[in-house]
C-alpha cells in the first residue's frame, strides 16, 4: 500500500518543525491594481515581464509581502498559462518561458531581501520559502471569475457542473502544459518548495490533478516537489461545481504527493466549518500529517461583468464580512490545527503584516519559546536602519 502521508522532506513540515504555523502572503492582482497596473494587465503580468513598469511592480509586490513578514512567497505564475500573445511563436514554448521568468523574479526578490536581512540582523535569518501556483482549468473559461463567492451573468450558472462542463480530456491537456517536465524541473532548480493548485473548484479536476501527480513522480522526485491543492467553496459543505468538500479531500488524502490539502479564494466566515471538514476526512483516511492551508479572500463579492452606472469597482461589500478581522480569524484557525495561513483577492501586504503582527504575538503567549523561531517582526525591523487582451480569462487570487 503507498503512503499517503506527507515526506519527511517536505520544506513546509520540516519549518514547521520549528514554528507552529507559517505565513503566506496575499493577492498579487490587487496589489498590482493598487501601484496603477490595469484590471486586464494584473492578469497578464505574467506574459509582461517585459515591460519594465510591469516588472518593477511585480518586484516590489514581492518585496512587499517578504517586507511584511511572510515565511513563505508565492511567484507571480498563476495566470501563467494564459496572457497577450503573438501569432507566429509556439505558444507552449511562451508559455513556459513566462514561468520561467516569474520564477526567476520571486528567487532574485528573495535573495535580496534575505542579503538586506543578513546585514541587518546577522547569518540567522531564515530563508522564506517559494511556492509555485498553478489556476485551476476554470481559470481560463472566458466570462467565469474564478471566486466561487461570485455575481455572474445568468448563462455563466452552466459551469458549475462536473468538469465545469468541459470535457475530462480538455482539463487534463491544461494540466499537461502546467506540468510539463522542463516547468517541474526549472521549479527544483529554482528552489520552489511546493507546487500550489489554486481555486480548484471541482471534484473531476481534483482526480484529474492527483492522477498527473501519480504520473509525474519520477520527475516529481527529482525536482524535490510535492503539491498542495487549494479548493474554492460556495458553501460549507461544496466546492464552486456542487460536488461535496469531503469527496475532494478524499482524493486528496489518498495521493501521496499531495502533501497539504487547504481552501482559498473563498468566504472568510465558510473557513472554519470546512477545516473541520478537511480534518475528519483526513483522520478518515490515516492522512492526519498532511498540512492544511488556509488563505480566505475579503469576503466581498465578485462582479464579473461590465460595471453599470454608479458600480466603481468589481468586488462589492456583503453583510459578511463587514465585521470580518483576518488577524482573529487566523489565530482562531491556527488554534483548530490550520498549518499555514495567508490571503487571497483583496488581501495586500499591509494586512498581511498584521496578520505576521497577530499571530507572532498569539504564539508567544502560547508558547514563549516561539519568540525565537521566527525572523525578526515588523515592528523590530521599523526600528532597525535598512542599507542600501487575454486568450484566457481569470478574476481570482493573483
Amino acid at each position: 500500500m503507498v503512503s499517503t502521508k506527507p515526506s519527511s522532506s517536505c520544506p513546509l513540515a520540516a519549518r514547521l518543525a520549528k514554528q507552529p504555523c507559517l505565513i503566506l502572503d496575499g493577492a498579487m492582482a490587487t496589489s498590482l491594481k493598487k501601484l496603477g497596473i490595469s484590471e486586464v494587465d494584473t492578469w497578464n503580468a505574467p506574459a509582461l515581464l517585459h515591460q519594465p513598469h510591469v516588472r518593477k511592480s511585480v518586484k516590489k509586490v514581492h518585496m512587499d509581502f517578504l517586507e511584511s513578514g511572510v515565511d513563505i512567497l508565492s511567484a507571480n505564475t498563476y495566470a501563467a498559462d494564459y496572457g497577450i500573445t503573438e501569432g507566429g511563436v509556439d505558444e507552449n514554448f511562451k508559455r513556459t518561458q513566462w514561468v520561467f521568468d516569474n520564477l526567476d523574479l520571486a528567487k532574485e526578490t528573495i535573495d535580496e531581501f534575505v542579503k538586506s536581512q543578513k546585514t541587518l540582523f546577522g547569518n540567522e535569518v531564515q530563508r522564506p520559502l517559494l511556492v509555485m501556483p498553478i489556476a485551476s482549468f476554470a481559470s481560463g473559461i472566458i466570462g467565469r471569475a474564478s471566486t466561487a463567492n461570485r455575481q455572474q451573468k445568468d448563462q455563466d450558472d452552466y459551469h458549475r457542473c462536473e468538469g465545469y462542463g468541459f470535457p475530462a480530456s480538455d482539463i487534463r491537456s491544461y494540466f499537461e502544459g502546467r506540468l510539463n517536465d522542463d516547468v517541474l524541473r526549472y521549479a527544483g532548480k529554482t528552489g520552489v518548495a511546493m507546487l500550489a493548485f489554486e481555486t480548484i473548484g471541482d471534484l473531476l479536476e481534483v482526480e484529474i490533478i492527483c492522477t498527473m501527480l501519480e504520473e509525474k513522480a519520477g520527475v516529481l522526485e527529482e525536482a524535490g516537489l510535492s503539491a498542495w491543492i487549494a479548493l474554492t467553496c460556495g458553501t460549507a459543505d461544496s466546492v464552486d461545481t456542487g460536488d461535496s468538500i469531503a469527496s475532494c479531500v478524499e482524493k486528496m488524502a489518498k495521493c501521496p504527493h499531495v502533501t497539504c490539502v487547504g481552501v482559498n479564494c473563498t468566504e472568510p466566515h465558510l473557513i472554519t466549518p470546512i477545516v473541520g471538514t478537511m480534518k475528519n476526512v483526513l483522520k478518515e483516511c490515516g492522512a492526519e500529517d498532511k498540512l492544511i492551508v488556509v488563505y480566505p479572500n475579503s469576503g466581498e463579492t465578485y462582479i464579473s461583468r461590465e460595471l453599470m452606472a454608479g458600480e466603481t469597482d468589481h468586488w462589492v461589500m456583503t453583510s459578511a464580512c463587514q465585521d470580518w478581522n483576518l488577524v482573529d480569524a487566523a489565530m482562531g484557525w491556527v488554534d483548530s490545527g490550520v498549518n499555514i495561513v495567508g490571503g487571497c483577492c483583496r488581501i495586500d501586504a499591509a494586512s498581511i503584516a498584521g496578520l505576521v503582527e497577530g499571530i507572532r504575538n498569539h504564539e508567544i503567549i502560547a508558547r514563549p519559546e516561539a519568540k525565537k523561531l521566527g525572523r525578526p517582526s515588523t515592528k523590530e525591523k521599523k526600528g532597525k536602519k535598512k542599507t542600501g487582451p487575454p486568450t484566457r480569462s481569470s478574476k481570482a487570487r493573483r
